[in-house]
């Protein structure tokens, strides 16, 4: 039950680490679905196309780039609306996959990997991968508190004239924090094709938009995207297991991950307008 939940939580870690670092740097990657589904759909044609694990993780990491690439374009070259071009690139690659998919494969539906190519994996999950997480979140927190790229990051978020004063591009900045959250969120579809043995349209469900909502829930924190990530992991699989024990429609039962998630957000909401009410009524004594 562990290692399941465990598993279940990679692709939701992946994009939620690319997207608070790039939130970090002033850009929240709204395009986290259609890059999954980017990365899910190109790891599961390589690997069908006699290719290895590392050849299929390769592809979708190119594959990531390539909407980072238009994302940032879009954004910071022609000053397109962040959310709106995000929301473009959503609906873009599903279409896109659909279309490639006809031309190679003659249909538009689902993929099957061949066990056989997924050798030394199971459908639990990656046994490495799963447990790997956790220092990978490590890393990263490393990487914006305690380097270099890191400051110029989260000062392209917070004082982005500051940067340009010193000769740095902000855009150049906020390109490549879109660039490898992309590639991230990319990187989770293909561990996600990985898990279920192959590639569904629409097989990201709204991973994309959950990893967001764990942003916030985490507090815009590493840690507290892992807690976020294996509690939103928990849900979905009671969500999967709830549905051979009870009388609801499985529908219902399926959209439980998502209801939680409003739920979540809500009441973060409120937790957060209290607790600043409350800091707010600390400082009035102490000003007294």
């Amino acid at each position: 039950m562990v290692e399941a939940i465990a598993a279940a939580a990679v692709p939701l870690i992946l994009a939620a680490l690319g997207g608070l670092l790039s939130e970090q740097a002033g850009v929240l990657n709204i395009s986290l679905e259609g890059c999954m589904a980017s990365g899910a759909f190109t790891a599961s044609l390589v690997l069908i196309s006699g290719g290895t694990v590392f050849l299929a993780l390769i592809a979708a990491l190119a594959a990531g780039i390539l909407p980072g690439l238009l994302l940032a374009l879009s954004h910071t070259g022609m000053k397109a609306n962040l959310f709106i071009a995000g929301l473009g690139i959503n609906l873009l690659i599903p279409s896109l996959t659909g279309l490639i998919s006809r031309k190679i494969l003659g249909h538009k539906g689902t993929i099957r990997i061949p066990e056989t190519a997924l050798s030394g994996f199971n459908h639990s999950g990656l046994p490495i991968i799963t447990w790997m997480m956790i220092p990978l979140a490590l890393i990263f927190a490393a990487l914006v508190y305690r380097s270099e790229f890191g400051r110029r990051l989260r000062t392209a978020g917070s004082s982005p004239s500051f940067l340009e004063e010193r000769g740095i591009p902000e855009a150049r900045v906020k390109t490549l924090a879109l660039v490898i959250s992309s590639v991230t969120a990319s990187l989770s579809g293909a561990f996600l094709a990985f898990r279920i043995g192959g590639f569904v349209p629409g097989m990201s469900a709204g991973r994309g938009w959950i990893a967001l909502v764990i942003i916030w829930l985490g507090f815009r924190s590493y840690p507290g995207i892992l807690i976020a990530a294996y509690f939103f992991s928990m849900i979905e699989i009671a969500a999967g297991k709830a549905q051979g024990i009870t009388q609801l429609p499985s529908t219902l039962i399926l959209a439980l991950p998502y209801t939680v998630a409003l739920l979540a957000l809500i009441i973060a909401a409120i937790g957060r307008k209290m607790g600043f009410h409350r800091i707010r009524e600390v400082n009035r004594i102490f000003r007294k």
